[in-house]
């Protein structure tokens, strides 16, 4: 019963050899006539094991019994070698030697876990303290085992829990942390090892605020659910920095155990937000599309009345018309006189203007009408980069009087890929839509001419089940919050007279609602914006049960 830990006895130190020709009788007779002795050594719950310098059993209590399966006598007086694996009881011998010829103590007088072997064979562990004693003229060892296998049980027990919590921990799709009662980590997820770069080693144990600093405001929200015993949950918490904006759900939940602390789950929902977003915007498009179709026909019928009146006065005034020479003769009036007349009191530029304002307000409630019918068009197979290069003939075309965007100073720049770019549309909604956004493109670079020269790449992806189209510009740019309502009818950031906010909406409605397609915008401020306009391949109208053309 030794082993190889040193107590700190002086090295080298020889210990004297008692002398053993006492009878061996005589030390086993004082361990049983003694009552205080026998009584302490047959009632203590562990083993007690007495052995000779030579490793002899000479005394082998109860509890030792029990434990090892033995019956006293089948071990009085033989090697202490029986009771361990064999692998260690080979070595036990030279171990006493080497104490009682140096002196050095590597387990005397402390105590070690080690493994015990029993009558059947099979082992347990143990917890063994040796000490050494000297009676009647007798040097030997005494040993005190106590069974750790209901404690080994116990802690295989906790650890399979602990890995069980773990896996249920990281079975979880959203960030989960343990904090305790300070608000440090004492629990730590995959997923949030996976989102953060760092490792349930290095994590546990830290501040929460030093590994979500974003999140500094929720320590003290951890800390009243932990006092309170009340779940706190704080909905959209926003993340600083970063192209994109992203969003937190936080919810923190306290645990009923007595020594306090709580689990904090994190979870990213900016893909929930960003969808809600959409569906409110859905949402908003609906309801004034719904309108826009009765709020054009109400409209057109007195914007009529006024283009045709102004058409009339026009027409009323004009020499070239024999019954206007006519009428103004019977009634005395020169019509030179009348024309200089309305010249310089400016009623032309008057006429001219409301003729100008109706034919804008008329090109507005056809938006509207374009808005909000569901198109039952044909669809044709067309070749979309030949569909582009119409648009392109036409956009060269439009410009704008007062000076403020023109085509023909903007740089294009083509790029195609992918196996085909062929799919089935209506092709005159389709051009409309490219057009409004090359002319939004060419309106926004020239609200910043101090920038690089305007160019606008156009690039084409034909993969899979669609094509792909980007819209792409080297203007300003927008913020997020622009981006966000960019679709939304009559929405616009360009001065009064210059856009009716339509245009974009009803390129949204024709690619999402009638071609069954999706459009994207993304943008930042100073580094351009860029349109991702993908369409499926197997396009049909909407309502229509199947594909046109086939």
């Amino acid at each position: 019963m030794s082993g190889d830990t040193s107590d700190g006895s002086k090295a080298g130190e020889v210990r004297p050899v008692m002398d053993h020709s006492v009878d061996k009788a005589q030390r086993i007779q004082f361990w049983n006539e003694d009552p205080r002795v026998r009584g302490i050594v047959e009632n203590v719950a562990d083993g007690v094991i007495v052995i000779d310098h030579r490793g002899f059993v000479e005394l082998f209590n109860p509890a030792a019994e029990r434990l090892f399966g033995y019956a006293s006598g089948a071990v009085m007086g033989r090697n202490v070698r029986m009771l361990m694996p064999a692998d260690y009881g080979d070595r036990h011998d030279s171990f006493i030697q080497h104490y009682l010829q140096t002196g050095e103590r590597r387990i005397i007088g402390i105590g070690r876990e080690v493994t015990g072997r029993r009558k059947d064979g099979s082992t347990f562990p143990m917890y063994l303290s040796v000490g050494e004693i000297s009676l009647a003229g007798h040097a030997g060892f005494i040993g005190i085992v106590h069974d750790l296998s209901a404690q080994k049980d116990a802690e295989r027990e906790l650890a399979r829990a602990g890995r069980f919590l773990q896996e249920i921990i990281d079975s979880m799709p959203a960030s989960l942390v343990g904090v305790d009662t300070q608000g440090h980590v004492t629990h730590w997820s995959r997923v949030a090892a996976e989102e953060l770069g760092i490792d349930a080693a290095t994590a546990i144990g830290q501040p929460f605020t030093a590994l979500f600093p974003f999140l500094d405001l929720q320590l003290e929200d951890i800390r009243r659910a932990i006092g309170n015993r009340q779940a706190v949950n704080k909905e959209r918490v926003p993340v600083p920095g970063g192209a994109a904006a992203r969003y937190l759900d936080v919810m923190i939940y306290p645990l009923a155990h007595e020594a306090g602390g709580a689990v904090v789950r994190i979870e990213d929902v900016s893909e929930r937000v960003r969808i809600e977003e959409m569906m409110v915007q859905t949402e908003k498009m609906m309801s004034v599309g719904g309108l826009a179709a009765g709020m054009a026909h109400e409209i057109n019928n007195p914007l009529g009345v006024v283009a045709q009146g102004c058409q009339n006065v026009m027409r009323r005034l004009s020499e070239d018309m024999p019954k206007n020479r006519e009428i103004a003769a019977e009634l005395g009036l020169d019509l030179d006189k009348v024309h200089a007349y309305m010249e310089q009191r400016g009623i032309y530029r008057f006429l001219e203007g409301m003729q100008e304002a109706a034919g804008r307000a008329g090109r507005i409630v056809s938006d509207m009408l374009a808005y909000s019918r569901r198109s039952a068009s044909s669809f044709v197979p067309v070749q979309l980069n030949a569909l582009l290069d119409t648009v392109l003939r036409l956009a060269s075309h439009d410009y704008d009087p007062k000076g403020s965007y023109d085509f023909r100073r903007i740089r294009i720049k083509r790029e195609s890929a992918g196996d085909s770019d062929e799919i089935y549309c209506d092709e005159m909604a389709i051009e409309q839509v490219f057009l409004n956004l090359l002319r939004n493109a060419a309106q926004a670079m020239a609200a910043n001419p101090e920038a690089a020269p305007p160019e606008i790449t156009l690039r084409v992806t034909g993969q899979g089940p669609g094509v792909s189209v980007e819209v792409a510009d080297n203007g300003p740019g927008m913020d997020e919050e622009v981006s966000r309502r960019l679709f939304e009818p009559f929405f616009t950031t360009k001065p009064v007279g210059i856009g009716t906010g339509l245009g974009l909406s009803v390129a949204y409605f024709i690619v999402t609602e009638q071609h069954r397609g999706s459009m994207q915008v993304e943008s930042e401020p100073g580094r351009g914006t860029r349109f991702i306009v993908n369409l499926p391949r197997e396009g049909r109208p909407y309502g229509s049960g199947s594909h046109a053309g086939r």
